[in-house]
């Protein structure tokens, strides 16, 4: 969930790009809502759901990848929004394996 939210806030905290912002944002907002309902689902059946998981580990995946794409974003702004990726890609994956072969999470 740290990794979402500071993914989703690094962009305004640091005044990159408006499209990047927006992009990555809504992106970061998208993500946390996935990461929080896999946590509610895993909290109450004690197993993970594996479409937030997956949902979540392509979030980290973009968050990777959109500073590539975008133009003049800032190193603060691109290494922050990488990391937060690597972090949410990193988590979310776990989940995905646990979740397909039936191990704790």
């Amino acid at each position: 969930m740290l990794g979402c939210l500071v993914g989703a806030l690094l962009p305004i905290v640091v005044g990159s790009t408006a499209a990047f912002t927006g992009s990555v944002t809504s992106s970061g907002l998208l993500g946390l809502v996935f990461t929080v309902r896999n946590l509610q689902l895993l909290r109450a059946t004690g197993d993970p759901s594996l479409p937030p998981a997956v949902l979540t580990t392509i979030f980290g995946g973009w968050f990777m990848l959109a500073p590539l794409l975008y133009t003049d974003v800032g190193f603060l702004a691109t290494a922050g929004t990488q990391l937060a990726g690597t972090v949410i890609s990193t988590f979310g994956l776990y989940v995905t394996v646990a979740g397909l072969t039936d191990g704790p999470a």
